[in-house]
């Protein structure tokens, strides 16, 4: 244990004792991470205010006057210019496609003498429009028109027609009462676990990655690893200090990540009314897990070190994980909460971004908490085993 000690101090002070290191692993991340998110939500603001503030374009052609009158609060937000049937409705169209126009409305002629003469002739007059869904203010000025249309000149229409709209009602929905019924924690929770598991099961390995390979490959390149080799200190003390080292530093460099993510995310999706919190059984599930993953990615990571002879070497052996990281955290991020199958907690990876999930929505089963975190353990245990037997190889430790 003294050996174990010993090895972990010296991976702490090696990192500590680096201004790079310590800005690289605590600072940056806090300055990218508000500094990004604070920059997608400000955007975010400003293209909701500027379409909100937009005078749609719209082109009209035969609108009633009394149709007119009705549609006031449309014409206030809209530059409306008349048109007629000899307008070019091609060349109208193109500009529509282009941007240049965001509403063509048509409608027929004899617009109010059809609806009024319904009963004789039983003809519905129908209203053209065109518009351009992948333009914001074309799909604006359409929710804008539709607005009108459905909320305002069709329930005047029918009275006229009619006398008594109330003959039109069969029944109401929340006319007295009802409305929506909404877990706010739960709610926070949902919007944590679209993405945080996602980040968390990256980040930490991010962290691990670079450490990883330096603190083993590195030191088997400079010569390093060969005189702590020679010492009387234990090789099982070696491996073992240098994990928990890179789990410690891995899960530091994770926090700070997510500590800036969880102030910086609900401005940057326009949540920041909602209150983010956890209870304590909470929070002691999410370290429990981040801990293990973090010596998980070590363990593998390391492996990966022992096993490379060069660092150039080390990095290519470690992309392909990376990669297989980001799908496992892409998986749980796109997936549906609840009804999970019972394997799925046993599937290295993929079982704790799952976890960290389902403990933001209050949906993780003891059970399935204890299958993640033991299958985890031994997922990891199993790999240091591993890197011990190859400490104790001079074909791997010496390059030999």
């Amino acid at each position: 244990m003294r050996g174990l000690k010993v090895v972990f101090n010296k991976e702490m002070r090696r990192v500590f004792r680096e201004p790079k290191m310590i800005f690289s692993l605590f600072i940056l991340p806090v300055i990218l991470m508000i500094g990004i998110y604070g920059l997608i939500g400000y955007l975010g603001q400003n293209m909701t205010q500027d379409i909100e503030d937009h005078r749609s374009i719209v082109y009209m052609e035969n609108m009633p006057e009394e149709i007119s009158a009705m549609m006031s609060d449309f014409a206030a937000q809209s530059e409306i210019i008349p048109i007629d049937g000899s307008s070019d409705l091609e060349a109208m169209k193109a500009q529509v496609a282009d941007g240049s126009i965001d509403l063509i409305v048509i409608f027929p002629e004899n617009f109010m003498e059809t609806v009024n003469s319904y009963e004789e002739q039983g003809e519905i007059p129908d209203i053209q429009v065109f518009y351009n869904p992948s333009e914001d203010y074309s799909s604006e000025a359409w929710t804008r028109l539709n607005t009108a249309l459905d909320g305002i000149v069709r329930p005047g229409l029918l009275a006229q027609r009619i006398g008594d709209m109330n003959m039109l009602e069969v029944f109401t929905v929340n006319a007295s009462g009802g409305g929506t019924v909404i877990d706010e924690q739960r709610a926070a929770g949902q919007i944590l676990s679209m993405m945080l598991p996602y980040l968390i099961t990256i980040l930490l390995f991010a962290g691990t990655m670079s450490l990883g390979t330096d603190t083993i490959t590195g030191e088997k390149e400079r010569g390093t690893m060969a005189s702590m080799l020679v010492t009387p200190v234990r090789r099982s003390d070696i491996v073992l200090g240098k994990l928990l080292a890179l789990t410690f530093m891995s899960m530091l460099s994770a926090a700070v990540y997510i500590i800036a993510l969880v102030v910086a995310m609900p401005q940057a999706m326009g949540t920041g009314d909602l209150e983010f919190s956890f209870n304590a059984s909470q929070i002691v599930m999410v370290v429990i897990l981040m801990i293990l993953l973090a010596f998980f990615y070590v363990a593998l990571v390391g492996l990966v070190a022992v096993l490379a002879k060069t660092m150039k070497e080390a990095t290519t052996y470690v992309s392909p994980l990376y990669i297989i990281v980001i799908v496992a955290g892409l998986f749980t991020m796109l997936s549906t909460s609840g009804g999970h199958e019972t394997w799925e907690y046993l599937v290295p990876i993929y079982n704790v971004a799952l976890a960290l999930g389902e403990i933001f929505t209050q949906e993780l089963t003891v059970v399935h908490f204890l299958l993640t975190t033991g299958s985890t353990l031994v997922y990891s245990a199993l790999i240091s085993g591993i890197i011990v037997k190859a400490f104790n190889s001079e074909r791997f430790m010496f390059n030999a």
